[in-house]
């Protein structure tokens, strides 16, 4: 059985400057034994905001999701707004629920995973039964002994190149 997402509450500090993502500001009580002195920490998430229904100054609850590629850091996602700042929540677009995310998600991969499927029927339909890749590396000998001569565009060998 899979873990609950993990919730925590924040305010969104930067809204309007990335497309369907805002920064979210969440801050907690930490104690200090050596210091035996508490103080606030304070740290900053992208938070993914999908239909761009929050403003700058929105107190939010938000739930930690599956990271979406390796160069994305959006690793939140918006689930209610607390405490609206400036126009009222109903005037927003609606905040989606896990369910729709869930289902849009899957919707794309589906569509890829059709398309992908069409690619390689057609490519082995029009060819000898083999992917594209495949016949590229058959034309160009993959990574071997063999080398094309860019003016004449034929295959190579080494010793025979320079010849």
């Amino acid at each position: 059985m899979p873990h609950p997402p993990k919730i925590l509450c924040g305010t969104v500090i930067s809204a309007g400057l990335m497309e369907k993502a805002v920064k979210v500001r969440t801050s907690k009580q930490v104690y200090d034994s050596f210091l035996r002195k508490h103080y606030t920490r304070q740290r900053t998430h992208h938070v993914s905001d999908p239909n761009s229904s929050l403003r700058t100054g929105d107190v939010v609850r938000i739930a930690a999701i599956k990271p979406r590629g390796n160069n994305d850091g959006i690793r939140h996602v918006v689930t209610d707004i607390l405490a609206p700042w400036g126009p009222a929540v109903e005037e927003r677009p609606p905040i989606p629920t896990f369910e729709q995310i869930a289902e849009k998600v899957f919707t794309k991969n589906h569509a890829k995973s059709e398309r992908r499927l069409a690619q390689k029927t057609e490519a082995r339909i029009a060819g000898d039964g083999k992917s594209p890749k495949q016949r590229h590396t058959d034309l160009v000998g993959g990574l071997g002994p063999e080398v094309i001569d860019s003016e004449a565009g034929v295959i190579l060998e080494k010793g025979k190149a320079n010849q």
